[in-house]
C-alpha cells in the first residue's frame, strides 16, 4: 500500500510560477528574427550570405554625408563647348546627332512613367543620320530601354534642350537631351495611355534622353526622393559661388517647376555595407543634378502651362532678371542684397522661388554667360529645333509672313544677350568675398578669359 505524502503549500506555489514561466516560453517563443542581411537556408535556419540589395541609402545620415561632398559644378572652358553635338557619349551606345531617325520597339506606356508630358520607354534597335550613317544594336552595346518626350505641339520638347545644353556648356550638371525623330515599332495609337491597336507610329518631333551617369540616390523607400534648393543651402559643402551661381541660373532661364523631385542625387562607386544594422551606404563621388528643366524659357509662374512657361520668347522676354540689384556705378559696401525674380510653382513644395543672389555667385554666373559666343548662343536655339514650333508655321508647315529659321533664331539670340546684359551689369552685396578671385573668375584657369558680353562681368 503505497502511502501519499502531501508536498508543502510553498512547493506548489513554485510549481505554478515554474509552469507560468515555461508556458510564456512557449508563447513568445518562435522563429529567430531575420536579419535583412540574411536570406531563409534549406534547413530551415538563416543563411549569413548577404542578399542583394537595392544601391540606396538606408539611412538619411548616409544620404546627408553624400550630399554635402556633392559636386554641382565642373568647371570647363565654355568656348570649347560644342552645342551641336552636347555632352560626350559612351562608346558602348548608340550615338545621338541631330535629327538622326530612332527605331525601336515599344516597351512602357508614358503613364506608368509619371509627369504630364507625353512619353513613352522603347528599346532602340537602329539609328539612321541624315549622313547616311546606320547603326544596329550588337550584343556588346549597353543599352535599355530609352524615354522618348514627343508631339511637336508639347513645347517642352523645345525647352528642354535648349536649357540642359545652355547649362551643360557653362559647366552645371544635366541629363543630356537630344532631338531626333522615333520610328516605333509595336506601337499602341496612344502610346501614353497605352491603348489602342498594335502598330508602326513616326514622331517627327521628338526627343530621347540619356541619363547623367551614376546611380539616382535616396532614402529607403521613397525612390521619388530629390533634393531641394533650402538644403543645397543648409547643407551642401559647395562654396556660395557655386550654390548662387546655380540658383541664378536658374532664374535667368525660369525654371519654375522646381520641386525636390526635379533635381536628384546621384552617385558613382555605390557601396552598401550589408554588415551595418541598418545598412551603411557610401558613395565614392556624389553629384547633383537639375533633373528636370522642360518648364523654362518662358514666363514661369505658378502655373507651368503648355505655352506660358515653356519656351515662350514673349512671356520670357517679359520677366525682368532682377526684383532688386545694385549697378557698377555703386560704391562696394553700397551694393544692396540681390534677389533674382523666379516665381515657383504651385505644386513646387519646397521649390526655389525669388532666389538671394550673393554677388560671388552674380559675378561666376555672368562671367560664364559672357563667354559664349553668337554662334553658341544660336546653336542652343537651333538644336532645341525651336523654329519648328507650330506657333511660328501655317496650316500647312509654311512659314508665317516675316518668318524663317533665320530671323526666329534671331529674336531669340537677341532676347538671350539683352537678359545677360542684365545679369553682367548688375552688382550684389558680398556674402563672403574670396581672398582670390580667381575660382569665381576663372574656374577653368584660362590663360585670357573671352568676355562677349558689352557690360564687364566683373
Amino acid at each position: 500500500m503505497s502511502v501519499h505524502t502531501p508536498r508543502p503549500a510553498g512547493s506548489l506555489f513554485v510549481l505554478f510560477v515554474l509552469t507560468l514561466l515555461t508556458s510564456a516560453v512557449v508563447v513568445t517563443c518562435g522563429p529567430p528574427a531575420k536579419n535583412p542581411g540574411s536570406q531563409p537556408s534549406g534547413n530551415g535556419g538563416t543563411d549569413t550570405k548577404p542578399t542583394k540589395v537595392e544601391k540606396a541609402f538606408y539611412t538619411e545620415a548616409d544620404r546627408l554625408t553624400a550630399f554635402r561632398g556633392a559636386t554641382i559644378y565642373v568647371a570647363r572652358p565654355v568656348a570649347d563647348a560644342d552645342i551641336l553635338s552636347g555632352p560626350p557619349q559612351a562608346a558602348n551606345q548608340f550615338q545621338f546627332h541631330y535629327g538622326d531617325k530612332i527605331i525601336c520597339d515599344f516597351h512602357k506606356p508614358g503613364k506608368d512613367m509619371g509627369g504630364k508630358t507625353p512619353k513613352f520607354e522603347c528599346k532602340i534597335t537602329r539609328v539612321e543620320s541624315a549622313d547616311g550613317t546606320v547603326q544596329t544594336l550588337t550584343p556588346t552595346m549597353d543599352e535599355s530601354a530609352i524615354k522618348v518626350k514627343y508631339g511637336n505641339d508639347d513645347n517642352e520638347i523645345y525647352a528642354e534642350v535648349a536649357s540642359t545644353r545652355l547649362l551643360w556648356a557653362l559647366g552645371y550638371l544635366v541629363d543630356a537631351w537630344y532631338p531626333v525623330h522615333v520610328e516605333c515599332h509595336n506601337c499602341p495609337a496612344d502610346p501614353e495611355s497605352g491603348s489602342g491597336a498594335a502598330g508602326t507610329r513616326s514622331f517627327t518631333a521628338a526627343t530621347v534622353v540619356r541619363k547623367f551617369d551614376g546611380d539616382k540616390m535616396y532614402v529607403v523607400p521613397n525612390s521619388d526622393q530629390g533634393w531641394s534648393w533650402k538644403e543645397l543651402d543648409e547643407a551642401s559643402g559647395r562654396p556660395t559661388y557655386e550654390r548662387d551661381s546655380l540658383k541664378l541660373m536658374a532664374a535667368f532661364i525660369q525654371h519654375s517647376d522646381n520641386k525636390p523631385p526635379q533635381q536628384r542625387l546621384v552617385c558613382h562607386g555605390v557601396d552598401v555595407n550589408q554588415t551595418k544594422t541598418p545598412f551603411k551606404t557610401t558613395c565614392k563621388e556624389a553629384f547633383l543634378i537639375v533633373q528636370d528643366v522642360g518648364a523654362t524659357l518662358g514666363g514661369g509662374g505658378w502655373f507651368t502651362s503648355n505655352d506660358a512657361a515653356k519656351m515662350n520668347l514673349d512671356e520670357w522676354t517679359g520677366v525682368h532678371l532682377w526684383k532688386t540689384a545694385g549697378t557698377p556705378a555703386m560704391k562696394e559696401a553700397d551694393c544692396p542684397v540681390c534677389e533674382a525674380r523666379l516665381r515657383n510653382s504651385l505644386t513646387g513644395t519646397d521649390g526655389l522661388s525669388d532666389p538671394t543672389i550673393s554677388e560671388e555667385g552674380r559675378r561666376m554666373a555672368a562671367g560664364l554667360l559672357c563667354q559664349l559666343s553668337d554662334s553658341q548662343i544660336e546653336n542652343v536655339f537651333r538644336e532645341s529645333r525651336v523654329a519648328d514650333m507650330p506657333k511660328y508655321h501655317e496650316s500647312d508647315g509654311s512659314f508665317r509672313p516675316g518668318l524663317s529659321e533665320a530671323t526666329i533664331l534671331s529674336q531669340w539670340v537677341t532676347a538671350f544677350k539683352a537678359k545677360r546684359e542684365d545679369l553682367a551689369n548688375a552688382r550684389c552685396k558680398w556674402n563672403k568675398k574670396p581672398s582670390n578671385l580667381a575660382a569665381i573668375d576663372n574656374p577653368a584657369g584660362l590663360a585670357a578669359v573671352p568676355n562677349h558680353c558689352t557690360s564687364h562681368p566683373f
